[in-house]
């Protein structure tokens, strides 16, 4: 015996966007939230006879260190039942979803937004309808504010290593750390060039060396301290890093007199008319004498 069965699709009515964010400035956090709610009802004609089911689907993106998100979903398709009444506690369950990931029935329903900005990056959102939703996001994706640990994702205390989260820093910023001469630490990107050049004379240059720079491989499971899932963040950096390092030349001098020349890291000397940045200095005060390394630019 053939049953014809008809479905007819209600539309969303949880009351809420699809797609709407939540902006924690305190915490320097943004939340993408994602919450739809379908009923199908379905209509037997002999005997006569009519069904409904839910289905329910959220997600929760929580972003770190602007695009470093940790994800929670929620996915539910209750049985066929015979009134919308009956469907009241799934749907009480798909909210407490939302509240145990922080986000109240009124926030879900009144507080977010479609559109966000943080620490001048800006959140919005994209889709095609009955195929996607996308979360964009557009500025500097480098964060000026780092989030380093787990706690930020549990909320528990935990002893995040410094060390580590000092290199993830260096690496993220491409800088370096020194101090100067009335010892204070500096912090630096590497290509903050000093604006001044320091002309070298050819008779204070005692050695001189010029070889192909290697490219460098950095250790890019370094940034996995930050909070987050970093898998972006560590492919931008790396192609970042290797187009930076990439048939760069460098030279290996010594010069004399240190009195003559006031050299830093970082400052730009000039020797038989090229230009180089330094990148390594060593003061050796016997000899009277700068061991330098430099990038030639």
């Amino acid at each position: 015996m053939n049953t014809c069965v008809q479905y007819t699709r209600f539309i969303n009515d949880l009351g809420v966007r699809n797609i709407s964010y939540l902006v924690d400035v305190t915490g320097n956090k943004i939340t993408f939230v994602f919450a739809y709610k379908k009923v199908l009802q379905a209509t037997y004609p002999n005997p006569a006879a009519t069904r409904y089911q839910g289905r329910f689907r959220g997600r929760v993106f929580r972003f770190y260190n602007a695009i470093c998100s940790v994800v929670s979903e929620y996915e539910e398709k209750t049985d066929w039942v015979e009134d919308l009444q009956s469907l009241d506690n799934a749907y009480n369950e798909f909210l407490g979803f939302f509240t145990d990931n922080g986000i109240t029935s009124n926030t879900l329903f009144t507080g977010l937004s479609s559109t966000c900005l943080i620490d001048g990056k800006s959140y919005g959102s994209s889709q095609y309808v009955n195929h996607w939703n996308e979360a964009h996001f557009h500025g500097n994706l480098m964060p000026s504010k780092l989030q380093p640990g787990e706690a930020y994702e549990t909320a528990q205390e935990e002893q995040t290593d410094n060390l580590k989260a000092l290199q993830a820093m260096l690496m993220l910023y491409n800088a370096t750390i020194f101090t100067n001469a009335s010892g204070q630490i500096i912090l630096k990107n590497k290509d903050a060039y000093s604006t001044t050049i320091i002309d070298i004379a050819d008779e204070d240059v005692v050695s001189f060396v010029v070889k192909r720079g290697n490219q460098e491989k950095p250790d890019i499971k370094t940034i996995d301290v930050l909070a987050g899932d970093t898998t972006q963040l560590q492919g931008l950096i790396k192609d970042y890093l290797i187009d930076f390092y990439d048939s760069k030349w460098s030279v290996e001098t010594t010069i004399d007199q240190l009195a003559k020349y006031n050299l830093s890291l970082q400052s730009k000397i000039r020797i038989q008319t090229k230009v180089y940045a330094i990148t390594e200095l060593e003061r050796d005060y016997i000899n009277d004498e700068y061991k330098v390394k430099a990038w030639l630019l």
